[in-house]
């Protein structure tokens, strides 16, 4: 499910579980015990390229970008770019240019 790019709308659990027609719960127990790694981690995993392939995109603005991955706010996007990519969205594109 997350190889078809939906983890770019949908980050959340809840989201799969009831897609998979399982609790939140069971999903993330499953898979804990399969893999030894938390269900955020697989979406996380498939949703941070998406990210920074629109972040490399610079005709796109942060505002943008937090529309198209569904995020509710521009902060919680900032606070997510900055847990997942160790700097915020806006330090992220600066540092892809050249000095």
């Amino acid at each position: 499910m997350l190889a078809t790019g939906i983890s770019q709308t949908e980050r959340e659990v809840r989201y799969y579980a009831k897609r998979l027609n399982v609790s939140p719960k069971y999903l993330s127990e499953t898979v804990r015990r399969m893999t030894g790694h938390s269900v955020t981690s697989y979406i996380d995993r498939h949703s941070i390229p998406i990210l920074k392939d629109y972040l490399n995109d610079e005709r796109l603005s942060l505002t943008q970008i937090a529309d198209l991955m569904n995020f509710t706010s521009l902060s919680y996007f900032s606070r997510y770019c900055t847990k997942h990519l160790g700097q915020s969205p806006s330090e992220y594109r600066q540092s892809l240019q050249p000095k």
